[in-house]
């Protein structure tokens, strides 16, 4: 009976790191989300700027030659703006689909963590049903499919978190990655905490990755930087699930090391 208690604690302690986690994650989406909404009404507002002073300049251009060439000079400056603003907007459902993706899972983990929860009348055998649950939820290990892009491998986040830090002009103390099982993990320590807001500023700006919030301390990071849209189909849920408690566990590691 001691040893089953002891087990049902580091589950429910599993549990709720993971729920921690996600309410992290939901905090920092949330933001995203408030900061690409208002960038989107700007850009909004400068593409109709745009396109009225494109039309002013236009009635008082002087000949229709000179007037053609305004005409186009403007009409391409707007479509850049514009094409801008299309990028920005879908920036802004991204993020409001990863808002509403997480707060589903926390709902779910919630949930998970009642049905876990031991009661004082329960016996020894309903304390391993609910491992078993647990278990179960979490689901297997997912191996890195065979034709894994360069990008997401081993090297490839290490080249990736080194170029970042070269271009923001920062030092690492320390980079890790965890091989464990797909996606792999980052983990990195800084000089000090500003640094990493330089460098998650470069990853923004790297096409192959997507950095959705960490597990972290002042100076010490565990995140991961591989793209929903790298994960197998038939596992994505499972990746998900699963990567969160991963990140705890390798935030922990990264400060026994």
């Amino acid at each position: 009976m001691g040893k089953n208690r002891i087990i049902i604690g580091v589950v429910l302690a599993a549990i709720l790191a993971v729920i921690i986690l996600q309410i992290q994650t939901i905090g920092h989406l949330r933001r995203e989300l408030a900061n690409a909404s208002e960038t989107n009404h700007l850009l909004q507002a400068e593409a109709s700027s745009l396109q009225e002073n494109a039309r002013k300049r236009s009635s008082v251009a002087g000949g229709a030659d000179k007037g053609a060439d305004v005409d186009r000079a403007n009409d391409m400056e707007a479509k850049t703006r514009l094409q801008e603003l299309e990028s920005e907007v879908l920036r802004l459902r991204g993020a409001a689909a990863r808002t509403i993706r997480a707060e589903a899972e926390t709902a779910q983990l919630k949930l998970q963590l009642e049905h876990t929860r031991p009661s004082p009348a329960i016996g020894g055998s309903d304390y391993s049903s609910s491992s078993n649950a647990v278990t179960t939820y979490l689901g297997d290990a997912v191996q890195p499919p065979p034709n894994l892009p360069p990008a997401y491998t081993k090297d490839g986040l290490l080249n990736a978190i080194q170029d970042a830090a070269r271009n923001a002009g920062i030092t690492l103390k320390k980079v890790e990655i965890e091989t464990t099982e797909f996606p792999f993990l980052c983990g990195i320590v800084c000089e000090q905490e500003a640094d990493f807001e330089k460098l998650k500023n470069q990853f923004k700006q790297m096409d192959s990755y997507e950095y959705g919030g960490s597990v972290s301390s002042r100076t010490s990071f565990a995140f991961n930087l591989t793209p929903h849209r790298a994960y197998p189909p038939d596992s994505s849920q499972r990746i998900s699930r699963r990567t969160m408690l991963r990140q705890q566990m390798f935030f922990d590691q990264l400060g026994s090391r």
